[in-house]
């Protein structure tokens, strides 16, 4: 899946935000427009800050596929409350379907 505005694959080129919750894994690269929705706990690249690793296994490596991706119109790639925000909204509607 390709999406203007979208880094993906991601290549570790520029700094992003990462969330893991609710089976999946959230990324929000600085710049994009969106935030990357990806199946289970995927590292795409080296991680450098951990505040706090508590993943279940198994950790998915690499490029993974699409599942999902959310506008992130407003806010900051680095605003790690609003991504846990946006995360929480995007699932509550996914339950829904």
């Amino acid at each position: 899946m390709s999406v203007q505005g979208l880094t993906h694959p991601y290549t570790g080129a520029t700094a992003c935000s990462r969330l893991f919750a609710h089976g999946f894994t959230f990324r929000w690269a600085k710049g994009d427009r969106y935030i990357a929705v990806m199946r289970g706990n995927c590292i795409e690249q080296k991680r450098y800050l951990i505040i706090k690793d508590s993943l279940p296994r198994p950790v998915l490596e690499g490029a993974q596929p699409l599942v999902d991706f959310i506008p992130a119109a407003h806010g900051d790639w680095s605003d790690n409350h609003l991504l846990s925000h946006l995360a929480d909204i995007w699932a509550r509607g996914r339950h829904r379907a």
